[in-house]
């Protein structure tokens, strides 16, 4: 279960408590894993074509796009999604992809959840990898969360407290940390983190080396806040409450887990586009590659549904940020292809089996993850270069009837 289905299982708990479970047969996951049931009789070429056109659509692009702008400037980007603690995946592609040799200094990293917890590590480079790496292979649930009660949740606003969350991130961030951003943001490179403004329903970006390098007396506390809330799963973790002042009037915004907005972005406006460029029919970002790590799989893991109100909210809400964050890394892709810049995605398998949900930080299962990244990067296998959904067994099949065949299935 992924952190923010959790929303939809408090709400529940009362509902559905007592209530009478329906059993049926459900069809195993390894014949529903794909979307690859097919009818019997004729192939189906629709997937293929809808492949072929993609493709086509990449190579044309490139093609236009072949003659190099001699005022491009290429960077390195790189998006990091959120996921609870298979973030440990994130960890071990990093860690693999430094002992290549390969790994470049970033030019732009963002973080969402999770991701914004590895994003400070990242974008400071592999000086980084040590305390990036024993962060995700060694804590555990005590050290993220308390459980509240069940019935102090019923008059709480949370499942569980933060505290633990946040003196962990307060161990980490320190002041050499925040000095090592602000010189970053000084040589001009940028680091991002996403959070959900509660009230305003909507992404906020906050450039974390500006507050770094503000010279504020709080700059410290609000990057560690920022960092509290972009990992505070609504309705497991409490809101984060961030002071604002408009037109000098103060108000008080609340701020949840940036994954109730975007599982994980890379945006134009991050980029630092040169727009007279881009009037003039130029592509200032050609030959930049976007690298987007995704801590967690594309596609959620079937499951027989119990026919109960929290089982049914939970799997549907699972769903939608599933498919909310494949939505997501196609408009990054779609990005890239407009910018020039090549595409370059990871996540984990879909076959892997980490033995615990997002939110369970067990040790053992988060170094099976992390181990799973490192294996993946430093053996060059880490990245694919199309979004979810271009490869034929991906594609989403009209369905004439009810009888099936499972491709490799006996």
């Amino acid at each position: 279960m992924s952190p923010l289905t959790r929303v939809a299982a408090v709400g529940l708990v009362l509902a559905a408590a007592g209530c009478a479970t329906r059993h049926r047969a459900c069809a195993p996951p390894e014949l529903t894993r794909e979307s690859g049931l097919v009818q019997p009789g004729p192939a189906d070429e629709s997937a293929v074509v809808e492949t072929e056109l993609l493709r086509s659509l990449v190579d044309r692009t490139r093609a236009a796009n072949s003659a190099p702008d001699p005022a491009a400037k290429p960077g390195k980007f790189l998006a990091l999604s959120g996921g609870g603690m298979y973030g440990a995946y994130s960890v071990g592609v990093l860690k693999g992809w430094t002992d290549t040799g390969t790994r470049p200094t970033f030019d732009v990293v963002t973080g969402v959840s999770t991701g914004a917890l590895v994003a400070s590590y990242a974008f400071l480079g592999t000086a980084y990898d040590e305390p990036m790496t024993r962060l995700y292979t060694t804590v555990s649930d005590k050290d993220i969360y308390r459980r509240r009660p069940r019935v102090a949740v019923l008059f709480s606003d949370s499942a569980a407290s933060s505290e633990p969350l946040k003196k962990l991130i307060a161990a980490q961030v320190d002041d050499a940390l925040l000095a090592e951003v602000a010189r970053a943001h000084a040589a001009g490179r940028r680091l991002y983190v996403g959070t959900t403004n509660l009230d305003a329903r909507r992404l906020v970006v906050w450039d974390m080396g500006a507050i770094a390098s503000s010279g504020r007396p709080d700059a410290a506390d609000l990057y560690r806040t920022v960092l509290l809330a972009s990992a505070s799963v609504p309705g497991f973790f409490p809101p984060v409450p961030v002071e604002v002042e408009v037109n000098g009037r103060r108000f008080t915004e609340l701020h949840v887990d940036g994954g109730a907005t975007t599982g994980v972005f890379l945006r134009a406006s991050t980029l630092h586009l040169d727009r007279e460029a881009l009037r003039a029919g130029r592509q200032p970002l050609a030959g930049s590659d976007a690298y987007v790590v995704i801590a967690g799989k594309l596609y959620a893991d079937p499951a027989c549904t119990d026919q109960r109100a929290v089982r049914i909210a939970a799997g549907s809400l699972e769903s939608v940020v599933a498919s909310q964050t494949r939505g997501e890394l196609y408009r990054i892709y779609s990005l890239c292809l407009l910018g020039g810049m090549r595409y370059h995605l990871a996540a984990v398998p879909e076959n892997f089996d980490a033995g615990g949900d997002a939110m369970s930080f067990d040790p053992a299962a988060m170094r099976r993850l992390y181990a799973a990244g490192y294996e993946a990067a430093a053996g060059g296998r880490a990245w694919r270069d199309t979004p979810p959904g271009a490869e034929p067994h991906e594609q989403t099949r009209p369905r004439t009837g009810t009888q099936f065949l499972a491709p490799g299935a006996r």
